[in-house]
């Protein structure tokens, strides 16, 4: 009859802890879990729980690309769109279970809104949504709302188009300034000029 001798629970160190803290929805667990020379991957889950790190992305204090939006009231598309050709901040993270997410971190979305500020429709960012929250963010959402448009649905006229053809190409003015000439949206200046390039 053989005695088994009981498999001792190894303590996690402070050390090991700081790590985990730091490495957790940066790397796969399985990666971490070698840095940290553990083989126990339930044990290292057990630990992220007891850490309050279940949530790797929030942990980190940021919001993934799909809430963003949400709270913006744009597309994700929009916001891919602004990463990649606007150079918003953003970063790509992967969660334990190797899921990867776009992280936005407010205070970084902020800073680059404020040299952006044509891209962005203030008034749909209602207040107090993405804290801390500038002071003269206050400012440029009374503008945009009193941009709101009184011809939304109105076809461009010859004349208009060459207005906005003029403002544009030859004044060099941006697209958000040209709704504000034209009493027109935004959207609906872009999609115009869209189609006047494809004519």
């Amino acid at each position: 009859m053989s005695l088994t001798v009981p498999h001792l629970r190894r303590e996690w160190t402070k050390e090991e802890e700081e790590k985990l803290d730091y490495f957790y929805g940066k790397k796969p667990i399985q990666q971490i879990a070698k840095m940290l020379n553990r083989k126990n991957i339930p044990g290292i889950r057990t630990k992220i729980s007891r850490m309050g790190l279940s949530a790797s992305y929030k942990h980190q204090g940021h919001l993934t690309l799909s809430e963003f939006a949400d709270l913006l009231e744009v597309s994700n598309f929009k916001i891919r769109r602004w990463i990649s050709d606007k150079n918003m901040p953003s970063k790509e993270v992967v969660t334990a279970l190797k899921k990867k997410y776009t992280l936005i971190e407010v205070n970084e979305f902020w800073k680059w809104a404020e040299v952006n500020k044509e891209e962005v429709n203030f008034y749909k960012i209602k207040p107090f949504t993405l804290l801390p929250e500038p002071p003269w963010v206050s400012s440029e959402r009374e503008k945009d709302r009193k941009e709101i448009p009184l011809r939304r649905n109105k076809l461009f006229t010859q004349e208009e188009d060459q207005q906005l053809l003029h403002l544009y190409f030859k004044e060099n003015l941006t697209q958000k300034a040209i709704a504000t000439i034209m009493n027109r949206s935004r959207d609906s200046i872009r999609n115009r000029l869209a189609r006047l390039r494809n004519k």
